[in-house]
């Protein structure tokens, strides 16, 4: 395996609380800000016990004394894994987060918004709807990419997929703990753009959802570290047709021509533009490489020098209370979706009509547990003796998988903590 370029290496330092993002000093050692391997993470100082963020709202105390800045260390990064359909990018990830001792968080479904809290999937129901009014996922894309709704299927991936960086920026603030990722909402673009050359979506659905995507990436910071694996798209055709989802065997959209442009858009647009931002490794992963030399790439990146125009400006933060206060942002997250939500009447498929609004909402309210909130519906026992009390973790997901992953981590985190 061989590294086909390494573009964009971005040297990230910091003033005065930055650098105690990535460079912490711990008595007489300073640890320079290079992200290593778990066999080279010695002399580590103890873990600070991590901070309960899906139980415990960050408070006014809290931004005053919570040792926030004291739980980051060198690793307490994010890094984003992203290449083509059947590259391998979840295994890659999973094996580089347990090599450098961070979190790999599985990407976002739409099993997580279509199906409710009491398991039952709403897109069962689309025979009872207008077209208008149905459910979009991926599968129903790749079956039938001129449906009326694949347009609102990209802006709610991209929902998804955004919805889950907020979550990874709360977990690294929460805990220092790294965060690996499958995948971002950032390259939602490189796709909806491919949609748009192929005919699946209008221009001016192309320009809305840039816009949108745009006023989200304000409110929260690049990654550090953005790793894509090469695959010619001959390659990606032989291994679709491998592994055998009818859907995707069958799709009408993964073409040639559809793939070449999702290849020319990733590299052409969104690695020329990120590289300016974050640190990017490229690799051809035609032959499954071997990681530890990925590893050898990414411990020779340093992380100590900035811009502040330019590359990790925005991890740049004038005094701690600042970055306190973005993480307030992340707590609160309704609002960071709320910033970025509009309706554009020059592209009316981005939104239902009052009519289909009205028609999915009638039937959803005949479903199992949709009516009221969970807990208190009428398949719920004790509804009598329950008080409703706000949740203070929340998410627009029904049940996001990498929660639960996260929730299971934070035991490991609690377990280990020194103090």
């Amino acid at each position: 395996m061989a590294s086909l370029a390494r573009v964009g290496i971005a040297r990230l330092g910091y003033n005065n609380l930055t650098k105690q993002l990535c460079k912490v000093t711990a008595g007489n050692v300073t640890q320079v800000a290079f992200i290593t391997r778990k066999a080279k993470r010695v002399n580590i100082r103890p873990k600070i016990r991590p901070y309960d963020y899906m139980n415990k709202s960050y408070t006014m105390w809290d931004q005053l004394f919570d040792p926030m800045i004291d739980r980051l260390d060198d690793n307490s990064k994010v890094i984003v894994v992203e290449g083509p359909p059947t590259v391998g990018k979840a295994k890659f990830a999973q094996k580089l987060a347990d090599e450098l001792e961070m979190i790999y968080l599985p990407p976002p479904t739409f099993d997580e918004y279509y199906i409710t809290p009491y398991g039952y999937d709403l897109r069962t129901l689309d025979h009872k709807l207008s077209p208008g009014a149905q459910s979009c996922d991926l599968e129903k894309f790749l079956k039938d990419p001129f449906h009326v709704n694949v347009p609102m299927f990209q802006f709610h991936y991209f929902q998804l997929k955004y919805d889950q960086y907020i979550t990874a920026m709360l977990h690294l603030l929460s805990t220092g703990q790294g965060i690996v990722l499958n995948r971002s909402f950032y390259t939602n673009f490189v796709y909806a753009k491919a949609m748009m050359n192929a005919g699946y979506m209008r221009p001016e659905a192309l320009r809305f959802h840039n816009e949108v995507v745009e006023i989200a990436e304000a409110a929260v910071m690049r990654p550090h570290l953005i790793i894509y694996l090469d695959l010619p798209v001959n390659v990606i055709k032989e291994r679709i047709k491998k592994r055998a989802i009818p859907y995707e065997v069958n799709s009408k959209v993964l073409t040639t021509e559809y793939l070449t442009d999702v290849e020319d858009v990733y590299k052409q647009d969104y690695l020329r533009r990120e590289m300016t931002h974050s640190h990017v490794l490229i690799y051809d992963w035609t032959q499954e490489g071997d990681i530890t030399y990925v590893i050898d790439d990414i411990e020779e990146l340093n992380f100590e020098e900035y811009d502040l125009k330019g590359k990790m400006s925005e991890w740049i933060f004038e005094n701690v209370q600042q970055l306190r206060i973005k993480r307030t942002y992340f707590q609160d997250r309704f609002y960071l979706h709320k910033d970025y939500y509009y309706i554009d009447f020059n592209v009316i498929e981005l939104a239902y009509s009052p009519e289909e609004a009205k028609e999915q909402t009638e039937l959803y309210m005949t479903v199992p547990g949709e009516k009221y909130d969970k807990g208190f519906n009428e398949v719920d026992k004790g509804i009598l003796f329950k008080a409703a009390f706000p949740p203070v973790f929340t998410s627009i997901r029904n049940h996001p998988r990498d929660v639960e992953v996260l929730r299971e981590e934070f035991k490991k985190l609690k377990a280990i903590a020194k103090f």
